[in-house]
């Protein structure tokens, strides 16, 4: 904030600006939150000040004393005024609300963000992230419901926080997939670092880690060298058949309807832009039954 601004700001709580400045002020953008300041303050009390009594009592106790350092009692309406200003400044970031940046991708669709340090993020399918912009410099973090696939920039650590865990990084590649009780994290270049119910696993280019109710269930190696959703594939890792099914319907925005059970888990890289052709090695390999019924597809055991 410039000196005028400070100025024109003790003029304001001083009650000594004149109509047209007073009208320039209250059309400024952030006339609202001093409002809500000065509102706050008159709520505050103090004892009243017996200023010639104090100055009294300081002289008394002094043998000499160094009148140049005497602050004169004309100018203490000014000194509470640079008292208040300073309270002032700290309730206004305070009470300054947050400013939440959201990017969301839909049901059969991706999107794609650039962030302020110049980070960028791939959201797949029924995703959503949030980040506060009003802060990030000093505090680059965001929160994940979805899947997504960071290229983080080189500097501070970056911190992305789920339902399901939370992962920490320097200038890395790497892809978090948070999806009702699986957590699965993919290191593609540099080394990230995995913490899950207060266990920390790090994780070094070409690793994957998976979590199943909160419990590490291996950590995988690849060969890919970014998440394969993002050149129209899936893939997964020993996933079960209902979470493979979720994804489909996330995917290709789609109902479906799973009538079998098995124990078996899939295991796999198909087709994100071919339904069909999904569709018909899954059946292959699990022994399924397809059906559309009422713009539902239906899978069900082979009998």
């Amino acid at each position: 904030m410039e000196t005028e601004e400070k100025y024109d700001l003790a003029k304001w709580m001083a009650g000594e600006m004149n109509q047209d400045e007073l009208d320039a002020f209250r059309n400024s953008p952030d006339y609202h939150y001093y409002e809500r300041i000065a509102d706050e303050s008159r709520a505050l009390r103090t004892e009243d000040f017996d200023e010639k009594a104090m100055l009294h009592t300081i002289l008394s106790r002094q043998k000499k004393v160094d009148t140049s350092k005497v602050i004169p009692i004309h100018k203490s309406r000014w000194i509470r005024i640079a008292a208040i200003l300073i309270i002032a400044l700290g309730l206004f970031f305070i009470f300054k609300p947050d400013s939440i940046v959201t990017l969301q991708a839909d049901m059969g669709k991706m999107a794609s963000a650039v962030l302020p340090d110049g980070s960028r993020v791939d959201l797949n399918s029924d995703s959503e992230m949030a980040y506060n912009s009003s802060n990030w410099e000093q505090n680059r973090q965001l929160t994940l419901n979805g899947e997504a696939y960071f290229k983080v920039a080189k500097g501070k650590k970056f911190d992305v926080f789920t339902d399901l865990g939370k992962v920490t990084v320097v200038g890395t590649q790497f892809n978090v997939k948070a999806r009702g009780k699986r957590f699965e994290v993919a290191c593609y270049e540099g080394k990230v670092k995995v913490i899950v119910d207060g266990k920390e696993t790090s994780l070094t280019a070409g690793m994957t880690s998976v979590f199943d109710n909160g419990q590490p269930q291996n950590v995988f190696t690849m060969s890919h060298p970014k998440p394969v959703w993002t050149t129209g594939e899936m893939e997964f890792i020993s996933a079960p058949l209902d979470q493979v099914v979720a994804e489909l319907q996330r995917r290709f925005d789609v109902k479906i309807e799973l009538r079998a059970k098995t124990d078996k888990t899939v295991t796999g890289i198909f087709s994100a832009t071919d339904l069909k052709e999904t569709v018909e090695s899954l059946c292959t390999l699990y022994n399924l039954n397809a059906k559309t019924q009422n713009n539902v597809l239906i899978l069900s055991a082979n009998e």
